[in-house]
């Protein structure tokens, strides 16, 4: 009797633990399947219409013989400071030419009030500038000249591309930049056993080395602020010289890395061998300026310039507030007015033309920007729900440029079943400050039929 009843009792234990261990089985295979799922699905560039299930659409049609408007017309002057720090000159038969200077002001270290810099004399003063990038041929010299600021720049303040300041009328340094090929990140260089940083270093006349020792110690050293206001800073700009049958070349600098400076040496009048660096660094509280200058006359790109029409055969985009392209796909509206659609699916795909220079990069990735009616420019809907499904990065397959532009395109049909016009158009850029800061890259595009539109949409009528 007692048998009997523990191995009944063992029984129903057993059962009972079976079914909570079938339980928790059941939980973990429906909580692995759901990471699964989820992980497949993490790339949202993934999930277009061809992974819609069987049956998704009553039907599905594509329209590809929409017409498309495109031309090139001349960039506006954005916000260049701080970003990137460009020095150098481009040339080119497709752009003509174009130039950045940069403009700096810098910092002083609290340790140079700490000796008394009277008793010493300047021996030389050096201007340090590390490069991190080269757009163009690093190989071609580049003529660089420095002047002295007459303006004072403020690091609270944003400024444009076009910004012109105030400058004093003699260089007090010159060199030539000049690298025998493209720059590894980073560079370094070894000078007697000792390897650091590379640096374009521009000895610059002592003058000026006089001139800041002297307002060490008043009040000039007391803060930043005041010595900006004392020493208002230095351009860095391309001289005269450049061989005009040369590409040229555009060297990005890293200015807040510690290597790039204003130094001032010193040694002890009467005592050589007793020396002293002053050093002014440039960081964070320094204002950066890129002053940008583009000449396209003569240029393949001013012939479309000057070309009435909108239908151009090749289209140029270009970095440093640059050349843009403007696109109009009129038949969106009627589209939009005689079919009660969805869209499923746009894409809007440009190629690089034949007549892209070899010797100045195209965009790694491209900027598409909605127009709207009074002209303005505004982020696309396509790119401020996904930035990576948007596209325009630069893509081998196509040696091109593909956008996904559904909701851009949706919100036109659906306002012109409305009666309502919405379709401004869209602009091509190389560079959105707020996006991609300062870029360098040149490209010449495709136009006309060359620029594909593909519209996958359904009926809703069926």
């Amino acid at each position: 009797m007692t048998t009997a009843f523990w191995l009944n009792k063992h029984v129903k234990n057993t059962l009972s633990k079976f079914k909570d261990q079938r339980f928790v089985f059941v939980q973990t295979v429906v909580f692995l399947s759901a990471i699964l799922i989820l992980s497949s699905c993490k790339d949202d560039e993934l999930l277009g219409i061809e992974l819609q299930p069987d049956g998704q659409f009553d039907t599905l049609a594509i329209t590809d013989n929409l017409s498309i408007e495109a031309f090139t017309l001349l960039g506006e002057p954005q916000r260049s400071d701080e970003a990137q720090s460009f020095v150098g000159k481009v040339q080119s038969d497709q752009f003509g030419t174009s130039e950045s200077s940069l403009l700096l002001n810098f910092d002083i270290l609290q340790g140079n009030t700490d000796i008394d810099f009277t008793i010493y004399q300047v021996d030389s003063v050096v201007l340090s500038l590390r490069p991190n990038l080269i757009f163009g041929v690093p190989k071609n010299a580049i003529p660089i000249e420095v002047f002295e600021l007459n303006e004072t720049l403020l690091v609270s303040e944003e400024y444009q591309s076009d910004f012109d300041p105030e400058v004093k009328t003699t260089a007090i340094g010159s060199t030539t930049f000049s690298f025998s090929r493209q720059l590894k990140v980073p560079e370094t260089v070894t000078i007697d056993t000792v390897t650091e940083v590379f640096q374009f270093r521009i000895k610059l006349d002592n003058e000026l080395g006089e001139y800041l020792k002297e307002g060490i110690g008043d009040a000039s050293a007391q803060s930043t602020e005041d010595f900006q206001e004392y020493f208002k800073g230095l351009m860095i700009k391309v001289g005269a010289g450049l061989d005009p049958t040369l590409t040229g070349a555009i060297y990005s600098m890293a200015l807040l890395t510690g290597e790039s400076g204003i130094k001032v040496y010193t040694s002890e009048s009467g005592n050589v061998q007793n020396t002293e660096v002053i050093e002014y660094p440039i960081t964070s509280k320094c204002a950066r300026i890129n002053k940008i200058t583009h000449d396209y006359s003569s240029s393949l790109a001013q012939t479309y310039l000057d070309d009435v029409s909108n239908n151009d055969d090749l289209l140029f985009v270009q970095g440093l507030a640059g050349l843009r392209t403007e696109i109009h796909i009129p038949g969106l509206y009627e589209f939009g007015v005689n079919n009660n659609t969805a869209i499923a699916k746009a894409v809007l795909q440009f190629e690089l033309a034949n007549e892209q220079n070899g010797e100045l990069s195209n965009s790694q990735r491209l900027y598409l920007l909605d127009l709207e009616k009074d002209g303005s420019e505004s982020l696309t809907l396509d790119y401020i729900y996904s930035p990576s499904r948007s596209g325009g990065k630069f893509d081998e397959d196509i040696n091109g440029y593909q956008f996904d532009i559904t909701r851009h395109v949706q919100r036109i049909v659906q306002e012109a079943q409305k009666g309502v016009d919405v379709n401004y158009g869209l602009r091509l850029h190389a560079q959105v400050p707020v996006l991609n800061g300062n870029d360098t890259a040149h490209n010449v595009l495709k136009g006309l039929d060359n620029i594909a539109l593909k519209l996958y949409h359904t009926d809703l009528n069926n």
